[in-house]
């Protein structure tokens, strides 16, 4: 019994000491996530009230255009934002009709 025991307790070392070693990574990945759901929170909030266009989005919210850009084509692609009419040069992004309630 006593072997069965000591191999339990050793996985268990192992993946503290990795917890441990990796501490940093993980702070940081955890920080950078913290910081993607509050770009996107404030991007939904802009949409909630009606369709934007990039900059009008990014001078609004303070996020770089190109980020706004690529936040947006990342929640298109996920069907959470649907592109609209062209305004000039832009196009509208508005929130997806299944999602009006989420934001």
């Amino acid at each position: 019994m006593p072997e069965t025991s000591g191999e339990l307790e050793s996985p268990k070392e192992a993946l503290k000491n990795l917890r441990a070693s990796r501490k940093e990574q993980i702070t940081a990945a955890a920080a950078r996530m913290k910081e993607q759901k509050k770009i996107i929170k404030a991007i939904k909030e802009e949409l909630g009230a009606g369709g934007k266009t990039v900059p009008e989005i990014a001078a609004a919210t303070g996020i770089a255009p190109d980020a706004v850009l690529w936040y947006l084509a990342t929640l298109k692609k996920y069907g959470q934002v649907t592109e609209g009419a062209k305004d000039g040069s832009y196009f509208r992004y508005q929130l997806a009709a299944n999602n009006d309630a989420e934001a």
